[in-house]
């Protein structure tokens, strides 16, 4: 068949054996068709998945889409009008106006409901996700606005893959800029895309040889020693696919070459631990839950917190950029509402990623993130910043963020609710054994466990019992569990132990020692150890648990321990800044090493402003040359002094390179003058060059002349090529007037909208007036003189009140003819707010009596008193 014949509609297709395992799905706006002929005209005729093309069209002009890029490509082009099966080596063009549905390895089309571009690339994106899943590659080129980044999102919640068209180098980098960077897999020039979906659709690298395994397992230590994070626990699967993706990226070939990519770009360990990583969540995600936690779990924690002095902590484990925490901070902050104050919440939001934690912590988060959160709930707690939103002070008071692995890093105690979804599904079985173990360590006993939906381990019997299984919710019960050991040794499970009661003795041995021997042998014990506790070097003995069995008071101030401290976890109690390092230490002593030199820090010093600089050195305890010691002996020791001395050598040496530095200036000085002779000489060495250039020039010349001979025989082909041009140009300015015309809407809309209130205003202000026109007729229509007075000011008055007390000029008289006092008459007490009875005459004794009385009436401005004038009959 030929090209030609390859490109036009398709209608029903035969069902498929086998459906292609990757799908590939391309959306671009304006700029795009340009873009999409080179990628797919670079594609080979064998690729292994179907193509989707979503590009922004105007549905009322006729496309001609699917003929400029069969022109251009080897794959078979098709329109999409029915339900189709999916092809591998195939591209699916996307008509204007629809909108598609991937299900069963087949696409159908809905007609487009909404205002947007259509199709619509968030919706493709979706639908491909929901029906690919890890198998979805979604490509976005260039055009305007922020269609793709939505389904993006859910692109990366399935595990599929997401590249980007650089947006430097793209005509318009707006719909790539859009995708949220932890969204991205990949950015590449469009030059390099069409080998990039080659290496991905090819599939995942996977170790094929021994010696390739033992390499995987070797680069992993090295990217453990990079970012703190040991992957070799996590899923293979996951961890294969993932490097596949990162080897496509760098353009290498084979694990070999990447590593060695690696070492000479270390930058590209942190793209690498990005990768394995999993950043994707949304503030309440999966509502039914949250919901839970609002209305049941929640208000049973408080009340119970309300026994143990008002303290609440909740941990998030996983919590990526910080939404999940967040999320659990607003539902707090509004169950306890003015309460909140009185108590001591901590929520404690953990992730292995070090950027993802550093994100969480601004608080600042983009208007669409915000998108399914009720505007309540926005009003409360978030305040808006340009086109973000940021976190208020008090949600962000209740959260505390921290970088912490869970196969690692000791866990939080006293918790009362933990949530750790979507994480363990990563874990091998070992690991998730570890991490449901520290969780049990970690719960208060009636604790909550959250996992997510999608999580298939079951957590241990002994320590939880299943609380709600629809929404994976887990409570803490049983004895108390020990934490289990930082390196995984075995997978059987930790048996609950109850630590012994009464004081220990310093070294297993001396305890039997003390059996044997009897009361002489526990007194010298005795007498050892208050020698031990008077030491001006800090002693700390604790047993396989990390439990503080004998310490004395030179390592309490040392090390800024405060308390008895005895059976308390040493890794706990130590300055945040020594817990890795001596964890580590602690762990190597238990293995058998003889010493470890584990800590050398500034810590500040109890009482004073100096900084002292400890040593701790860790020893195993128990029999020589055990390789698993049962004990470990802590010595910490001040050598601020030989810091000092050290810290003044240094400024000596300091000193030294300065004087040195000012000698090979002198140096530098004298050597110019010979530099210019030798410049002098190089002058010469280059005339000699120029003259041999301009002899060049002129072969050069000749070449000119020759090649300026063919330039003229391609120009018929170049004027070909250019109609081949001005007829994709015509289609990106039909996708760029489809845009316009939509923008032209929402303001002709939004005209009308302004219009309508500017002649409802307009008619409101006609009607008050003409309200105030008709009062004041109504009051000069009254016969009695009636005066208004707010806030000691007449506001409104009568014809009558005018002629009779404006004629009078202040002369105001009682019923007797005697004057009364200008701070006394009628119109000055009103103005006091004073009740008004009385009777007046005005403008003279024998004029008219009245009957003055006051009445106050309430308005939408305030407070009136109604001054009025009664004539009295005689």
């Amino acid at each position: 068949m030929r090209q030609d014949d390859a490109v036009g509609a398709v209608s029903v297709g035969e069902p498929m054996d086998e459906r292609p395992e990757h799908l590939v799905v391309v959306g671009a706006s304006a700029g795009g068709i340009d873009v999409l002929t080179s990628l797919l005209g670079q594609m080979p005729a064998d690729f292994g998945a179907p193509i989707l093309v979503g590009q922004h069209l105007d549905p009322r002009r006729e496309s001609h889409l699917d003929a400029i890029l069969g022109g251009r490509t080897p794959l078979p082009v098709s329109v999409v009008t029915e339900r189709i099966a999916l092809e591998q080596a195939h591209v699916y063009v996307i008509p204007p106006n629809t909108d598609p549905e991937i299900v069963d390895g087949h696409i159908a089309l809905h007609e487009h409901a909404g205002r947007r571009p259509a199709p619509s690339i968030d919706t493709l994106f979706r639908s491909a996700a929901r029906a690919y899943g890890e198998g979805t590659i979604a490509v976005i080129l260039s055009g305007t606005g922020s269609d793709g980044t939505a389904g993006a999102a859910e692109v990366k919640t399935a595990g599929g893959t997401v590249v980007i068209q650089n947006p430097d180098t793209a005509a318009f980098p707006g719909m790539p800029r859009a995708i949220p960077p932890n969204l991205v897999d990949i950015v590449a020039d469009a030059s390099a895309i069409p080998a990039l979906l080659q290496e991905l659709v090819a599939g995942s690298y996977a170790p094929s040889r021994p010696d390739e395994e033992r390499l995987l397992r070797s680069f992993l230590e090295q990217v453990k020693d990079s970012s703190g994070i040991d992957f070799a626990s996590y899923k293979r699967a996951t961890i294969l696919r993932r490097l596949q993706r990162r080897m496509a990226a760098t353009k290498t070939t084979g694990l070999r070459e990447y590593i060695r990519h690696v070492q000479a770009n270390p930058d590209e360990y942190g793209q690498l631990t990005a990768a394995f990583l999993i950043k994707v969540t949304e503030f309440f995600r999966d509502a039914d839950l949250f919901n839970h936690l609002r209305d049941r779990i929640l208000p049973q924690l408080i009340d119970d917190a309300r026994d143990r002095h008002n303290e609440l902590r909740l941990w998030s484990a996983g919590c990526a950029t910080g939404e999940e925490a967040y999320s659990l901070a607003m539902l707090v902050a509004d169950a306890l509402g003015d309460d909140l104050e009185a108590f001591n919440v901590r929520i404690f939001a953990t992730d292995v990623d070090a950027e993802a934690i550093a994100f969480a912590r601004r608080g600042i988060y983009p208007a669409s993130e915000l998108s399914g959160v009720p505007q309540p709930l926005i009003d409360r707690h978030f305040t808006r910043v340009g086109e973000h939103y940021e976190v208020r002070k008090t949600i962000r008071a209740m959260t505390v963020f921290g970088q912490h692995d869970l196969g690692q890093r000791a866990p939080f105690p006293r918790v009362d609710l933990a949530l750790c979804r979507n994480v363990l599904i990563y874990f091998t079985t070992e690991l998730q054994r570890r991490a449901l173990q520290l969780f049990a360590f970690s719960l208060r006993d009636g604790g909550y466990l959250v996992l997510g939906k999608s999580e298939s381990t079951t957590p241990l019997n002994d320590y939880f019992i299943l609380e709600q299984p629809r929404l994976k919710i887990y409570r803490r019960e049983g004895e108390r569990v020990l934490i289990p050991p930082a390196r995984i040794r075995d997978t059987t499970p930790l048996l609950p132990t109850r630590a012994p009661v009464g004081r220990r003795t310093l070294w297993p041995d001396q305890a039997a020692g003390a059996t044997r021997d009897g009361a002489s042998q526990a007194a010298t014990t005795e007498k050892a150890e208050r020698l031990l506790l008077r030491l001006p070097v800090g002693i700390i003995v604790i047993d396989r648990h990390y439990d503080i069995q004998t310490i004395n008071s030179a390592a309490r101030r040392l090390l800024g321990i405060h308390g008895p401290a005895i059976n308390d976890d040493l890794v706990h109690l130590l300055p945040q800044q020594a817990v890795s390092e001596v964890r580590a230490a602690l762990d190597g002593a238990f293995h058998g090493e003889s010493q470890t030199v584990v800590f050398d820090a500034n810590l500040p010093e109890a009482g004073g402003t100096e900084l002292r600089t400890i040593e701790v050195r860790c020893h195993p305890g128990g029999e020589t040359g055990s390789s698993e010691a049962e004990s470990v002996l802590v010595i910490a020791t001040d050598v601020s002094g030989a810091v000092r001395e050290r810290h003044a050598l240094e400024a000596m040496l300091a000193d030294e390179r300065t004087e040195k530095q000012r000698l090979l200036a002198q140096s530098r000085s004298l050597s110019s003058a010979n530099g210019e002779l030798v410049e002098a000489n190089q002058e010469l060495t280059t005339t000699n060059a120029e003259l041999r250039s301009a002899n060049e020039e002129l072969l050069v010349a000749n070449e000119e002349v020759q090649a300026a001979t063919e330039e003229v025989e391609t120009l018929n082909e170049e004027l070909q090529a250019t109609n081949e041009e001005l007829e994709t140009l015509n289609e990106e300015l039909q996708a760029t007037v489809e845009e316009l015309n939509t923008t032209n809407d929402d303001l002709e809309a939004r005209s009308v909208e302004l219009q309508e209130s500017a002649d409802r205003l307009a008619a409101e202000q006609a009607a008050a007036s003409r309200g105030r026109e008709v009062l004041a007729a109504l009051l000069d229509a009254l016969p009695d003189p009636i005066a208004a007075v707010r806030e000691g000011k007449i506001v409104a008055s009568n014809r009558a009140y005018r002629d009779v007390f404006d004629a009078a000029d202040g002369d105001v008289f009682d019923e007797r003819g005697k004057a009364i006092p200008s701070k006394r008459d009628p119109l000055s007490r009103a103005r006091a707010n004073e009740t008004v009875r009385m009777r007046v005459r005005a403008g003279g004794r024998d004029a008219p009596l009245f009957d003055a009385q006051t009445a106050s009436v309430e308005t939408t401005d305030g407070p009136i008193t109604i001054l009025s004038f009664r004539p009295v009959r005689q």
